[in-house]
Parts: structure tokens; sequence; C-alpha cells
């Protein structure tokens, strides 16, 4: 293996990291806005602005979607996909999917605990 296919894997691999990071913050701030909106006290003073913690929730989900689907293309970019086998390949597909569903499960549990408080 040359010097530039490992520094590219290694740049492949970091890439992955940060969509997991990506993953992992979207789980936070969602959750985080979920349990707030639980809480009667926190619920009291944003009640006025539902609709715009909602809106601005789901437009974190697009942004956050938009980046994992960015970095998975730079990622195979930088990979030598038709080298991978099957199973590598059908797996990564499988995470990639998985990252998603974890971004949007979290949004849209806590625009349907805000929405059925208020």
């Amino acid at each position: 293996m040359r010097k530039h296919d490992a520094e590219e894997l290694v740049l492949a691999d970091r890439l992955v990291n940060y969509s997991d990071a990506i993953v992992a913050l979207a789980f936070l701030i969602s959750s985080g806005l979920g349990l707030a909106s639980a809480d009667p006290d926190t619920r009291l003073s944003f009640t006025d602005v539902t609709t715009a913690m909602i809106v601005g929730n789901i437009i974190m989900g697009i942004l956050f979607s938009a980046l994992l689907v960015v970095l998975r293309r730079w990622e195979l970019n930088l990979r030598d996909v038709d080298a991978l086998h099957r199973k590598v390949r059908k797996y990564s597909r499988y995470i990639y999917i998985a990252r998603h569903v974890v971004v949007w499960l979290t949004v849209g549990q806590t625009a349907g605990i805000m929405l059925l408080i208020n």
C-alpha cells in the first residue's frame, strides 16, 4: 500500500468519526430540548415559541442529515469502493442509514413531545 493510499484511508476513517459525532450531537441537542420541554417550569417559559422551536429542530435535523450525506460522499471518494468486500459495503451502508434513523427519530420524538404538551 502506498503512503498516499494509507493517508486517504486515515482521512476516510476520520470522516466516519465526524459522522458519528454529528449523530451524537444531534441526539444530545434534540433530546435535551425534549427533556426541557417535558419539565413544567421550563415548558412555561417557551410556550409562545414552541412552533419556532419545532421548526428549528427540524431544520437542525435537515442540516445534520445534509452533513452526513456530504461526509459519506467524501468517505466513499477516498476509499476504493470497488475493492471493498461486498459484506463491508453492505454493513457500511446499514450504518450510514442507521445514523440518519437516529437523527430523525430524536428530532421526531422531540417535535412530538413539544406538540403533545402544548
